[in-house]
């Protein structure tokens, strides 16, 4: 376990009270790496299938060889989707042309935030910057010629400019802005320019007498923006994360919506330990594509996207690779189509002994259809047979997130007759797609029940889904059951799991995954009576599916103008190598304004189950038959199970257990006592006693001490005069941490 700052997963007790009361006071023990990092800065530079794309939170942006087209991100439900292409057509000092770029070519270079144009004397530079996109000239020297500097742009867009230049709108609003002119000398001495309209674009221009004093060299400096982001619907959606052991990262996928009905895939990868924003990556394809979902080939190394392309001929189910160390992707690879195809999900494979990973998706005629696509190292994919795993009413598919070193994965679905309640099935399939033994029932109660989730190990899997309440059949509540998979096909362990039930709420959309030897669940829950206030969760649930302690809101903005945290999802870091004994990994959202400027943003969350805690030291002491006090800790935050043991006290003494503050004593005859903040019985069995209590979860506790003493009733000694039948185990000293 790394040591860096985390906050733990809330308790029901506050922090202050620092011991429960009860022995059998269940608490948590999963843990939150840090507070919600936001996607909201992702900005940057990739290159992908031949096209130089730049993307950022409110845009997309492609550099040709001359030209760069904007296109800003409106949100889903805005009407109509607008573009801008800028070129440079030349440069002037007053009647004196420096570059007329119709007739050099300028060369173009590029890093992970910015593309530079090189013409004669003149750095283009874009810099893509998360509130828009940073456009410079860097002149080497002082221009020839006298007067104003000016740079002539094309501008070619269907929106309509102000009277400067400054704001291009349509007829809703929707937009870009070009910000203020700015020129920016060697020694940071600053001017103000300005902006004009001219034939077919805009001209910037800097006064004469700034470039004739300016020390050299100088910058000319706006910055071009979206206007207007998105109305209720949100820009940036629907993410998903995949983790990988290899470099240590995560790649987080979503939606970003540019109106008109056109969406495009963004990615970013990050840095897992500790959670840092590394690049950020868009997809050359012609189309829209939308339901993107993310997995590891970990043998390999390699994240995989899988997506539908929507193209005017019909869907594809669309697949790319990304190496992320290398920052290479590959082209992208047709799964499907082009048919109505739709919902894809897909499993990696988290063993060193495979190179494929398992996709399925829906068929509007077909049903649930699956295969494996296979990569080599460089990145060509191979895409397997495709197996039919179910027909008819069938619809919401999902796969657990990997298939563990016995390379079985579950898939699940939602059965649908007409005009009948949902009812979830699964099916085991090997790391090839190969059908393995029948489908089973998971749930087929006379309650709706659909959109599954599943994670597992190859043999135990934890299904989740939203079933239809019993008292309120408008609401829902998340459920769930443990399988395990073997050669007499899928078994039920114990029965249906109550997961998150909230009477008269919609407890939802729940996601699964495996954290450590436990699992994680990520879910929704909403007042029907509030709209998009939904809020998200996440909560750790043991091996058996018992849940432990409290759950995890999720929020990434604060302030009360961002309350809808929508579509969580969960990775675990187990995903990406089945033999790690991590039990980290990060809870992926959206987080939408529904006050004022209905934008998105993509919330991440890094979570972890209990660590090694702190020291656990006998400090001796005790007086007559006490017996003797041991604990096997750990001495973590969040360990909801901390157990205290006494031994060889006395047939029929009735111990208490006592937690005190360090070095805080009662001192009666030969006997010291821990003067307790809490105390509560013990049953004892044959001179043996057992118990526990819950840690609470707060970081300030990290190197917090107490003392723990059982101190036995009813025995035959007299140490202490004014307690007489009163004995003292030996007192045992333990610092929390991680």
């Amino acid at each position: 376990m790394n040591t860096s700052p985390r906050l733990l997963l809330p308790f029901a007790v506050a922090v202050g009270c620092m011991y429960a009361a009860a022995q059998n006071d269940v608490r948590t023990d999963a843990d939150t790496v840090r507070n919600a990092v936001s996607a909201n800065r992702v900005a940057g530079v990739h290159e992908h299938a031949g096209a130089l794309l730049g993307v950022a939170k409110s845009y997309r942006v492609t550099f040709d060889e001359r030209a760069v087209t904007f296109q800003p991100a409106f949100g889903k439900d805005a009407p109509t989707a607008h573009e801008a292409k800028f070129a440079t057509v030349s440069m002037h000092r007053g009647d004196h042309q420096l570059i007329a770029t119709h007739l050099c070519k300028p060369t173009r270079e590029h890093n992970n935030t910015s593309v530079t144009y090189t013409w004669p004397n003149v750095n283009e530079r874009f810099v893509t910057k998360p509130e828009g996109l940073k456009h410079s000239y860097v002149f080497a020297e002082r221009p020839e010629g006298a007067g104003d500097l000016i740079v002539r742009l094309a501008i070619d867009t269907s929106l309509t400019p102000n009277h400067n230049g400054s704001q291009w709108r349509d007829a809703n609003d929707f937009g870009f802005d070009i910000g203020q002119v700015i020129g920016i000398d060697q020694n940071g001495a600053r001017c103000a320019g300005s902006k004009r309209l001219c034939d077919g674009g805009l001209e910037l221009v800097l006064p004469a007498a700034f470039v004739d004093t300016a020390h050299y060299p100088l910058e000319l400096d706006p910055l071009i923006s979206t206007a207007t982001q998105a109305l209720a619907g949100s820009d940036n959606d629907f993410p998903d994360v995949a983790y990988d052991a290899a470099s240590d990262t995560y790649c987080v996928v979503w939606t970003q919506y540019l109106g008109g009905g056109q969406s495009q895939v963004v990615g970013s990868v990050w840095a897992a330990s500790p959670l840092t924003y590394g690049y950020a990556f868009a997809i050359n394809q012609p189309g829209d594509e939308d339901g993107v979902r993310v997995t590891n080939i970990a043998g390999l190394g390699l994240f995989v996207l899988i997506w539908v392309n929507y193209e005017p001929a019909g869907n594809w189910i669309s697949g790319l690779a990304l190496e992320p160390v290398q920052q290479t992707g590959s082209n992208v690879f047709p799964i499907d189509g082009p048919f109505d195809v739709y919902a894809p999900a897909v499993s990696g494979e988290a063993t060193v002994l495979d190179d494929d990973c398992l996709v399925v998706w829906m068929d509007s005629s077909l049903g649930l259809l699956g295969c494996s696509v296979a990569l080599d190292p460089q990145l060509q994919a191979t895409v397997g047979t495709f197996q039919s795993i179910a027909s008819g009413d069938v619809s919401e598919p999902a796969i657990s997130k990997q298939g563990g070193n016995i390379g079985n994965h579950l898939v699940t679905w939602t059965y649908r007759p007409l005009g009948q309640p949902g009812w979830i099935r699964a099916q085991v399939v090997d790391h090839d797609m190969n059908l393995l033994g029948p489908a089973a029932w998971v749930q087929n109660a006379p309650q709706n029940a659909d959109f599954s989730a599943v994670d597992g190990d190859g043999f135990k899997f934890l299904v989740s889904w939203e079933e239809q309440e019993v008292g309120n059949p408008s609401t829902t509540d998340v459920l769930g059951k443990i399988l395990t998979v073997g050669s007499g096909g899928i078994t039920s362990v114990g029965g249906v799991l109550d997961l998150s039930t909230r009477p008269n709420m919609f407890d939802y959309a729940p996601d699964v995954a495996m954290l450590g030897d436990k699992f994680g669940l990520a879910y929704m829950v909403a007042d029907p009576a509030a709209l998009f206030d939904d809020d998200s969760y996440v909560r750790v649930l043991s091996a058996a599916g018992a849940t432990i302690g409290d759950e995890l809101q999720l929020d990434v903005t604060p302030g009360i103008n961002y309350p809808y945290e929508h579509a969580p999802r969960l990775i675990g870091k187990r995903a990406g190598d089945p033999a790690s004994a991590s039990d980290e990994g990060l809870v992926v959202f959206a987080d939408q304004n529904t006050a004022a400027t209905f934008d998105s943003d993509v919330g991440l969350q890094a979570v972890e189950a209990m660590g090694l805690g702190g020291t656990i030291t006998d400090l001796g002491g005790g007086c007559g038959p006490g017996g003797l006090a041991i604990s096997a800790g750990p001495a973590a935050l969040g360990n909801a199970d901390m157990p205290l043991e006494l031994y060889g006290a006395q047939p029929l003494a009735v111990p208490f257990v006592l937690l005190g503050l360090p070095n805080a004593r009662i001192t009666c005859g030969v006997c010291d006592f821990v003067d307790p903040s809490n105390a509560w019985f013990v049953p004892n069995t044959a001179g043996t006693a057992t118990t526990s209590f819950g840690i609470p979860g707060d970081p300030v506790l990290v190197g917090f001490a107490f003392d723990i003493q059982f101190v036995s009733l009813n025995v035959l000694y007299v140490g202490c005069p004014a307690l007489p039948g009163v004995a003292s185990s030996n007192i045992v000293r333990a610092t929390i941490d991680y």
